[in-house]
């Protein structure tokens, strides 16, 4: 019995590192946005309202100012959900999370570690404006 205890202990750390869940974009940003210089002659300025919610999740590999995007492997469209399919796992290098809002040319960004769940799928729901990540 003690044998199977052990032989069972030296396969489960001989696993691979189980793949966590991605983290959460925040759903919206504050972020300011001015008039920079003057308005012509006979217009005057006017700010709207507008909401700076979560639009897109992209990846890459590597810093995103290097501009190595991790592209799509698959894309679908089940009712009002548009899916874009990422197959992360793949990527050999640090995977940069980027979320992109609305109405601000703002994000926020972070490198994941390995390991990467092996199918992510980045939603965006038409009736209700939601982006969020699912995993299958």
């Amino acid at each position: 019995m003690l044998r199977a205890a052990i032989t069972t202990l030296a396969l489960i750390g001989a696993l691979p590192a189980l793949a966590q869940e991605l983290p959460a974009c925040p759903d919206a940003l504050s972020v300011r946005d001015t008039l920079e210089g003057t308005v012509p002659d006979g217009w005057e300025p006017f700010r709207r309202d507008m909401r700076t919610q979560l639009i897109d999740i992209r990846f890459y590999a590597g810093p995103p100012a290097e501009g190595r995007a991790v592209e799509p492997v698959a894309g679908s469209a089940r009712g009002t959900v548009m899916s874009m399919r990422y197959a992360l796992p793949a990527v050999d290098t640090t995977i940069w999370m980027v979320c992109v809002y609305a109405a601000t040319a703002q994000a926020v960004m972070r490198p994941l570690a390995a390991p990467f769940p092996p199918h992510v799928r980045v939603n965006h729901d038409r009736a209700d404006g939601r982006t969020f990540i699912s995993y299958n």
